[in-house]
């Protein structure tokens, strides 16, 4: 069955470096393809090939029987939109203005848009949330409205086909999960085919019809999810081990990593890490990579540091979003402090609703447990409580149990070499 797209034994790279060899892939009307593999495997470039940002060097792309090489610029533009991961505008526009620029397939030079082109601006930005600051200029956009804005360029674009580079890498859990559902929708309901590039491994197996999974620029497995998110292939080109389970409620595949294969046996010491806003993600990871029984706590569900202990399945204290910790939190978080042979404190910023957390670094360092620091801001440039903070930190500090540490790998490497 011909396929909306089809990519055909497709070789390319940069200068003499070959990136791509002899990819075939298939998109097919009303599908999502989802596209994964570590750094470096080609992602990225195969969608440059397809659009035409770079030559391919062998191979073809089809759309619809027809060489893509042939259509007209202005055509092609009708049949792709792109939604790029990082996104640069150099000029004042309005919100409005950038995603009109989705349009100008459509319109002739100098023709000023008219009735058709309007509403699709406007359907687009209500589809992504983004009516609401269509006056503002995009440079006053933090990063993740402004990436809003582009899918909703890309959206107004009308194209048959829609490639996402990691589009939703720069949004909140909310508007990721909100976008992947618009475009799984778009996909469903208009007959659109979708390729989007994902670093998520459980964002491609809820929203992807069929995965492609790269590894040093050839394709290793291609299916769907159940097929290509296997433990064996996980382990070969991830180098990693990882539990695959199905989510009880949609029946998506859940994947999470256990560790590293060419790391060493599970480690017998405890780590209880307290972290929060994204300071603890990486340290989360590597910990449990390293074969270390991790505990966290106390986070805020939707809290990225959340989300990363939830993907790792760990032992997390949550509280509401947006919440004080309460009072129940905080001692179950105290407890954990207990259980652990090591506690670790991120440099996260310590404000009114979470000061509870920089108190329980000091519960530990009391209780004569070994507590590591890591100090990539000074304090003063994180504590939003003012004397009460650095009245806590400073005896915090000082106790001979404590140590800080300026950076991520060396913080782990004196946890791995005991050198506490």
């Amino acid at each position: 069955m011909v396929g909306t797209l089809e990519v055909r034994e497709l070789t390319t790279g940069y200068g003499e470096k070959e990136v791509l060899k002899n990819v075939s892939i298939s998109l097919k009307k009303g599908k999502v393809l989802g596209i994964i593999g570590p750094n470096g495997s080609g992602k990225s470039t195969l969608i440059k090939a397809i659009t035409g940002v770079i030559p391919t060097w062998s191979g073809e792309v089809m759309h619809d029987g027809k060489n893509i090489d042939d259509l007209h610029r202005r055509e092609r533009a009708r049949v792709i939109g792109v939604v790029p991961q990082d996104t640069f505008i150099n000029f004042p526009f309005t919100s409005w203005e950038v995603v009109m620029m989705g349009r100008n397939p459509y319109l002739g030079r100098f023709e000023n848009p008219k009735r058709d082109d309007d509403l699709a601006v406007k359907e687009a930005m209500e589809a992504t949330k983004t009516l609401k600051f269509k006056n503002r200029s995009v440079r006053e956009l933090s990063g993740g409205e402004l990436q809003r804005v582009v899918v909703a360029r890309a959206l107004a674009q009308e194209p048959r086909l829609i490639f996402l580079d990691e589009a939703t890498s720069h949004l909140d859990i909310g508007h990721k999960l909100e976008i992947m559902n618009l475009i799984k929708d778009r996909a469903k309901h208009q007959n659109v085919g979708i390729l989007s590039i994902h670093h998520n491994l459980n964002l491609a197996a809820r929203y992807c019809d069929e995965i492609v999974l790269l590894d040093g620029g050839e394709v290793h497995a291609k299916g769907t999810p159940k097929e290509v998110l296997t433990r064996a292939h996980l382990r070969a080109v991830y180098g990693i081990e990882a539990e695959i389970d199905e989510n009880p409620r949609d029946g998506s595949l859940y994947v999470t990593p256990i560790k590293r294969q060419v790391m060493e046996e599970d480690k017998e010491e405890v780590v209880h890490v307290i972290c929060g806003g994204g300071s603890g993600r990486v340290m989360l990871k590597e910990l449990v990579e390293y074969g270390y029984e991790v505990t966290t706590g106390v986070l805020n569900v939707m809290d990225s540091d959340q989300k990363m202990a939830e993907f790792l399945d760990l032992r997390c204290v949550t509280e509401a979003p947006f919440s004080s910790i309460s009072e129940q939190k905080n001692s179950e978080n105290l407890k954990l402090t207990e259980e652990a042979d090591i506690v670790v404190g991120t440099d996260f910023a310590v404000g009114p609703g979470n000061l509870d957390n920089l108190k329980a670094l000091l519960y530990a360092a009391n209780s004569g447990k070994k507590v590591l620091l890591l100090e990539r801001k000074e304090f003063d440039e994180r504590n939003h409580v003012g004397t009460e903070g650095d009245r806590i930190y400073r005896e915090l500090i000082n106790k001979n149990n404590v140590k800080t540490v300026t950076g991520m790998d060396k913080l782990i490497r004196q946890i791995d070499e005991g050198n506490l």
